[in-house]
């Protein structure tokens, strides 16, 4: 089987590249680490699905065929141990309209809906795209780790919102939620009558390899391989619904918004969920290293700190008062761009995407170097 070069860099500028082509870079010589895909070649079996669709010479329209039901339904229950039914499957063009669908089908502006900061942005925006309450409670730093203040999070459920926004592995902190997070999790969202959508969209990606991805086994689940196999170009999600009433009123938030699944979306889907393990086998050790580094350095520099990741390639660094301002921004004008800890609701951080040959990444410390020392 092929190994894979992820010491390779690819020049994706003049790409339409939503990370690398930013209109805010001008001529700048920007290196861009905000935007979760990662700057690796896709693998060589998504290459020869998309290769067969251009010889066919038709891109009509498409339907999503029992393969990739199937082959969705048994990677859930190998992978995350999860026995699910074709049934409960809805494929949809790509988890946020996923998300805001569900939001707009059971939170209402009279209740609202509930997740846990920082947390990727459309978990917050979401409540003012659609004219709802937006209810959050802090995750905290415990045995350095992030997780859940539960005594915040009852309190949360106790205002009466009807949707929880669970992001699991965590986006941005990098937690994989433990079986007994889970119940607790699952037991005060059914006390207090509140459904959970959960985002596992990073499943596979883990980081600390003593850790284990364990489903919610939510009202409504997400799922996809385009953060797996680095193809979010395509777009292409399921959700699994177990309820029937639940799964159509989710359906009817879509019809008229949501188009047909592509047939490149759909051939490399296949693909990815038929890929031999060499992909992953080979991704993940690269990713663990590009962590330990990172880690390592940030964590020697001063009025930085960053806790160990526990899966994600999305490093969540903070910075103490003394470094005078927008961290941010002060790294984008010295050529490195990154988001900011307010996107997330989540302060004094910003978020680095670290998916990148090891040599970006060296660049990348540099220049947070070089201006955390310029700043004190």
């Amino acid at each position: 089987m092929k190994k894979y070069d992820f010491n390779q860099v690819i020049d994706r500028k003049n790409t339409f590249s939503f990370k690398w082509d930013n209109v805010s870079y001008g001529d700048k010589d920007m290196l861009p680490m905000p935007v979760a895909d990662m700057d690796f070649p896709v693998a060589e079996e998504i290459l020869a699905a998309i290769d067969q669709i251009t010889k066919h010479e038709i891109l009509g329209y498409s339907i999503v065929p029992e393969s990739l039901q199937i082959a969705a339904q048994k990677k859930i229950e190998k992978d995350y141990g999860w026995e699910t039914e074709l049934a409960w499957q809805v494929w949809i063009p790509g988890i946020v309209p996923g998300i805001t669908a569900a939001c707009s089908a059971f939170s209402s502006p009279e209740d609202g809906i509930l997740t846990a900061i920082p947390v990727y942005h459309p978990f917050h925006l979401v409540a003012g795209w659609l004219g709802h309450p937006l209810h959050t409670f802090p995750m905290i730093e415990e045995a350095g780790r992030w997780t859940y203040d539960f005594v915040a999070f009852e309190n949360s459920l106790k205002k009466g919102p009807k949707v929880f926004l669970f992001c699991n592995p965590h986006n941005p902190g990098g937690t994989v939620f433990s079986t007994d997070e889970i119940v607790r999790i699952k037991a005060l969202c059914k006390q207090y009558d509140c459904k959970i959508i959960s985002d596992e969209i990073h499943a596979d990606l883990i980081i600390d390899s003593n850790v284990k991805h364990t489903c919610i086994q939510s009202e409504i689940s997400f799922f996809a391989t385009s953060k797996t196999y680095n193809t979010a170009g395509l777009g292409g999600a399921v959700a699994i619904i177990p309820d029937a009433a639940t799964r159509l009123a989710f359906q009817k938030k879509t019809f008229g918004f949501f188009p047909m699944l592509s047939r490149h979306s759909i051939e490399v889907m296949l693909a990815t969920y038929a890929m031999p393990s060499n992909w992953l086998d080979s991704l993940l050790p690269y990713l663990r290293s590009n962590h330990t580094l990172l880690l390592a350095r940030m964590n020697q520099l001063p009025g930085i700190s960053m806790l160990p990741l526990e899966a994600t390639y999305l490093a969540w660094i903070g910075f103490d008062s003394q470094m005078h301002g927008d961290l941010q921004k002060r790294l984008f004008d010295a050529g490195l761009h990154v988001l900011r800890g307010d996107q997330f609701l989540g302060g004094d951080f910003v978020r680095l995407n670290f998916a990148c040959p090891e040599v970006q990444l060296l660049k990348a410390i540099d220049i947070i170097e070089s201006v955390v020392y310029a700043t004190r």
